[in-house]
């Protein structure tokens, strides 16, 4: 009897270890996503909905690249098939997946396709449940398959258990792609016009979109537009019907001189939106600049953008969170001491800077901070993640800021995986309360793997 309750006690107390998770302090070591043969890279993240996340990452073999995803939970505890479930394994590569919520502890993944051949690359999609289990067609269902090259996908939720996706598109050109827009609902299916909406078909190009909800079923969208020079930003809102709402072709954002390129674009509580671009207005260097938009579409800042950064050096590489419309925040790579480094700024709905003239560096560690990503803390900061080479080799670094701009984590930043070999491509999620999920490809064994680590608010 006593040997069976030792068994007991001893089983109870194994469970409750192994029920506290998987996730580890040592940073060298931190949670395996696939470690399979090959090269797995572009990872992506998002919410599975219960603090946990769904990752989704582009899967490389000698003859092919295809999209798996897996769920990790709160704990740390993988969810679904030891490195990952096929999303698709269609002929031809499947490349830069992306993915949002689908509401339901799943998500709905999106892709570029190449199974029609590279001048036909499309874009396709596939939902899986909280369970890792496919959802729609096998391979994917088409969101845009026309004549001509689909690329550069930006994805949001729809709120409804659909999607909404944005590309630039070569249909009927050849060197100087449109803008186009689809959603598709909940069963796969496109609800607007076949093929996507036109948003934007001016003379020269319109590329890399930008899209953020509307809070109303419909979205904003933006993107770099060379139809009168080398690079403006310009915006439109598209209803939850399909409709665009401004003037044919968008409104400009910014037409000034020089080039303003690759923009960013966050929804905030007003109804409105913020959007941020890199800018060489003011001469040979590239500055942040930022734009507020109303649902009416008036510009509600200076013309042609206000001045997030315009310090020495060039200032790019940017990203774009709002809480809500007293905390904004743009964090961005910094060149301006010769070596590249973490800013960040806060502004409020009136285009007020909240912190110090050109922002607050959150890294200035030695060589160089690459590829600033940004989550909200839950209490209205934020958590920003980077990969650094202070080390030498790139490792993955995080810190957490309150809207005073003060540091809640260690300053230069808490380790996040400083394993040998390199840790690059971070991208975090939301885990409640001070904490996140960070995503990243991996070289400790030479051949890049996905890898995850939760942070926690201490």
């Amino acid at each position: 009897m006593l040997i069976k309750a030792i068994f007991i006690i001893s089983s109870i107390l194994l469970s409750a270890m192994n029920s506290f998770g998987a996730w580890t302090n040592d940073p060298t070591v931190n949670v395996p996503i696939c470690t399979a043969d090959g090269i797995q890279e572009h990872p992506r993240i998002t919410t599975d909905g219960a603090t946990g996340a769904i990752i989704v990452w582009q899967d490389m073999s000698p003859n092919s690249s295809d999209i798996y995803a897996q769920r990790i939970d709160a704990r740390g505890q993988i969810r679904w098939t030891k490195d990952g479930v096929a999303i698709c394994l269609e002929q031809g590569d499947q490349w830069f997946p992306n993915l949002v919520p689908d509401g339901e502890g799943g998500a709905i993944i999106a892709w570029w396709d190449k199974r029609a051949g590279f001048t036909e690359m499309d874009i396709y999609a596939q939902r899986i449940d909280a369970e890792g289990q496919i959802l729609w067609k096998p391979g994917g269902v088409p969101v845009c398959n026309v004549p001509g090259a689909q690329q550069e996908l930006d994805i949001i939720s729809d709120g409804k258990g659909g999607a909404i996706m944005a590309w630039h598109d070569y249909r009927g050109k050849t060197d100087a792609p449109d803008v186009y827009i689809q959603r598709i609902n909940s069963k796969g299916q496109a609800v607007w016009t076949q093929g996507g909406v036109a948003v934007a078909k001016a003379i020269n190009g319109q590329i890399y979109p930008n899209i953020a909800s509307d809070g109303l079923g419909g979205v904003y969208i933006t993107w770099h537009d060379t139809r009168s020079d080398s690079g403006d930003i310009y915006a439109q809102r598209v209803d939850s019907n399909g409709k665009p709402q401004w003037q044919e072709n968008g409104i400009p954002i910014s037409i000034t001189q020089g080039s303003q390129l690759y923009p960013a674009i966050a929804s905030d509580s007003s109804g409105g939106v913020v959007i941020t671009w890199m800018d060489d207005r003011n001469g040979q260097n590239w500055d942040v600049y930022a734009q507020y938009i109303n649902s009416e579409g008036k510009t509600l800042w200076q013309e042609n953008g206000f001045p997030i950064c315009t310090a020495k050096g060039d200032q790019y590489d940017y990203c774009i969170l709002s809480n809500d419309k007293d905390n904004m925040f743009i964090v961005w790579r910094d060149q301006r001491t010769g070596e590249w480094d973490i800013y960040a700024q806060k502004i409020d709905y009136e285009g007020n800077i909240k912190w110090a003239k050109n922002g607050v560096p959150i890294c200035d560690e030695k060589k160089d901070q690459y590829n600033p990503n940004v989550v909200t803390d839950g209490v209205n900061g934020v958590i920003i993640v980077w990969w650094d080479e202070r080390d030498t080799t790139a490792d993955i670094y995080a810190q957490r800021v309150n809207t005073d701009g003060k540091f809640l984590w260690a300053k230069s930043g808490v380790t996040i995986s400083i394993a040998q070999g390199g840790q690059q491509d971070a991208y975090p999620v939301s885990s409640g309360i001070g904490s996140a999920i960070i995503t990243w490809w991996d070289k400790r064994r030479v051949d890049a793997d996905i890898y995850a680590q939760r942070v926690f608010s201490e």
